[in-house]
C-alpha cells in the first residue's frame, strides 16, 4: 500500500476511532453514538476515496454489523427499498435514450425549432434537457453525454472556442447548459440520482410522503421560473457577441436529416417513457406503486428488446448506484432508528432559539446549499445533511411537507456551485471556457439567485397547493 493510499485510509479510520472513543453525549445511547461514528467515517471515506464509494459502503455495513451497532436485518434493509429499484429502472430507461439516439434526436429537434438566436439556442438545449430529465437520473449522462456535445458542435460551427472567441457564444452556452441541469433535475423525483434518496429520507426521517406526482406538483412552479429566468441571467452576465444564430438552426435540421426516421428502438423507448410518465404522474389516482411502475417499465424494455440485458450488465453506474443507495439508506435509517437524528436536531434547534420559523428555515436553506463546497457528491451531502437540517426547520415550526420538498430542490441546485460538486461539473469546466475564479463567481451568483426564487415563489405556490 503506497503512502497516498495510507493517507486516504487514515482519514476515515481516524474519524471513526475519535468519535467512537469519545464519551457518549447525554441523551444518547452508546449504539446511537457509535452509529454516528460509522456514518461520519463512511462519509469521510467517500470524500477521501481510499477505494471506490460502492466498495466503501460494504465496509461501513460490515462494521455496523460486527460491532453489533445494527442487526443484520437493519444492515440489509436498504437493499429492499423500492426507491433503490426505482432509480435503477430509470437508469435502464436512460440507457435506452443514449443507445437509441433518442436523446440526441430530441436535442437536435428543439435546436431546429428554436435555435435562430443565442437565447433560442440556450432555451432549445434547456428544453431538450427538461424533456429527458424524468427518464435520465444520471445528470452526467444527460447533460455531459448528450447536451454538452450538441452545445460543443454549435460552438464549433459558430467559431466560438475557449479563449477570446468564447465571448461569441461559447461562454454563454456552456454556463447556461451547466446550470440548466440542476433545475431540470429538481423538477422530477427521477431527475437526479439522489432525489429518490431525498424521498426515502423524507418518509423515514421526517414522516413526509413524497410521491412522484406530488414532487412534480410542488417543484414545477419554482423550478420553471428558475428555468425561464436562467438564460436571461447568464445572457446578462456574459452578453454573447452573436445575437442571431441561423447556422445553429440549420445544423439542427441537417443532423436530424442525417439521423433519418426514428428507429424501432427509439419508438419503443419513447413508448416506454410515455407510459412511465403517465403511470408515475397518476399514482395518486390509480393507486399504483411508483416503484412497481418502474419495474414494469424495465420489463417492457427488456421484452421488446429496446434495451439489452447485457448492456445493463455493462452499465457500471447503474449497479454502483444500487449498491451505494442501498447501503446509505441502511446507514441513514440506522441513525434515525437509534435516535441520533432526533437528538442532533434538538441540539441544532436550541442553538437557533429565539428565531421565528421562517428565519430559521431560510438560514438553514442557505447553509445547506453553501455547505456543498466541502462535498464532491450530491448523494453524500443528502445522506449526511438532509434529515438533520430539515428536522431543525420543522422543529422550529416550519411545515414538514414544505421543508421536505424545498430541501429536495436544493439538493439539486447545490451541485451547480463548483466544478467538483457533481458529475457534469468536471466535464463542463474541462472545456476550458472558464478560469476557476470566474467560474466560481458566476456559479455562486446563479445558484444564490435560484435559491431566492425558490424561497419567494415556492413558499407562495406551496401555500396555494396546501403544503402548509
Amino acid at each position: 500500500m503506497n503512502k497516498e493510499k495510507i493517507l486516504r485510509w487514515s482519514v476515515p479510520v481516524a474519524i471513526l476511532l475519535i468519535i467512537w472513543l469519545m464519551p457518549t453525549p447525554t441523551g444518547l445511547k452508546p449504539e446511537a453514538w457509535h452509529m454516528f461514528a460509522i456514518f461520519a467515517a463512511t462519509i469521510a471515506g467517500i470524500l477521501a476515496a481510499p477505494i471506490p464509494s460502492g466498495a466503501l459502503m460494504f465496509v461501513g455495513l460490515a462494521i455496523a454489523y460486527f460491532t453489533k451497532t445494527l442487526s443484520l436485518n437493519d444492515v440489509l434493509k436498504g437493499f429492499s427499498s423500492g426507491t433503490v429499484w426505482m432509480i435503477f429502472s430509470a437508469y435502464v430507461l436512460s440507457l435506452g435514450f443514449v443507445q437509441s439516439g433518442l436523446g440526441k434526436r430530441i436535442a437536435y429537434k428543439t435546436l431546429s425549432l428554436f435555435g435562430g438566436s443565442s437565447l433560442g439556442v440556450a432555451y432549445s438545449l434547456g428544453l431538450a434537457d427538461l424533456i429527458m430529465a424524468p427518464a435520465m437520473p444520471s445528470v452526467t449522462a444527460r447533460s455531459g453525454g448528450i447536451i454538452l456535445p450538441v452545445a460543443k458542435s454549435i460552438n464549433q460551427v459558430l467559431g466560438s472556442q475557449p479563449g477570446p472567441t468564447g465571448r461569441k457564444i461559447g461562454d454563454f452556452l456552456v454556463m447556461t447548459c451547466f446550470q440548466f441541469t440542476p433545475i431540470t433535475g429538481a423538477m422530477f423525483m427521477t431527475g437526479m440520482a439522489a432525489n429518490p434518496l431525498c424521498a426515502t429520507l423524507a418518509k423515514d426521517g421526517l414522516g413526509v410522503e413524497l410521491s412522484w406526482g406530488g414532487w412534480l406538483l410542488a417543484a414545477v412552479v419554482p423550478a420553471m421560473i428558475c428555468f425561464t429566468l436562467l438564460p436571461l441571467l447568464t445572457y446578462k452576465f456574459m452578453n454573447p457577441e452573436l445575437k442571431r444564430t441561423p447556422e445553429a438552426k440549420i445544423m439542427g435540421r441537417n443532423e436530424l436529416r442525417k439521423m433519418g426516421n426514428m428507429s424501432r428502438q427509439e419508438i419503443l423507448v419513447s413508448i416506454g417513457f410515455i407510459i412511465a410518465l403517465i403511470g408515475w404522474g397518476t399514482c395518486l389516482i390509480t393507486g399504483l406503486n411508483a416503484n412497481a411502475i418502474g419495474l414494469g417499465l424495465v420489463a417492457f424494455l427488456f421484452v421488446t428488446n429496446a434495451v439489452q440485458w447485457k448492456d445493463v450488465l455493462n452499465d457500471k453506474a447503474a449497479w454502483d448506484t444500487v449498491v451505494w443507495f442501498g447501503s446509505i439508506i441502511s446507514l441513514a435509517t440506522g441513525l434515525t432508528k437509534l435516535g441520533f437524528v432526533k437528538w442532533m436536531s434538538l441540539g441544532f434547534a436550541s442553538s437557533l432559539g429565539g428565531l421565528d420559523w421562517i428565519s430559521t428555515f431560510i438560514i438553514l436553506g442557505f447553509a445547506y446549499i453553501y455547505l456543498h463546497y466541502v462535498f464532491a457528491t450530491a448523494s453524500g451531502h443528502v445522506a449526511a445533511m438532509y434529515v438533520p437540517f430539515a428536522s431543525v426547520a420543522i422543529a422550529a415550526g416550519a411545515p414538514a411537507p414544505m421543508v421536505a420538498i424545498c430541501f429536495a430542490i436544493f439538493s439539486n441546485f447545490m451541485w451547480g456551485i463548483t466544478e467538483y460538486a457533481g458529475g457534469p461539473g468536471p466535464i463542463y469546466f474541462g472545456q476550458g471556457y472558464f478560469e476557476r475564479p470566474r467560474f466560481y463567481k458566476i456559479n455562486f451568483c446563479i445558484v444564490t439567485f435560484c435559491v431566492l426564487v425558490v424561497f419567494s415563489t415556492g413558499m407562495l405556490w406551496w401555500k396555494i397547493i396546501g403544503l402548509y
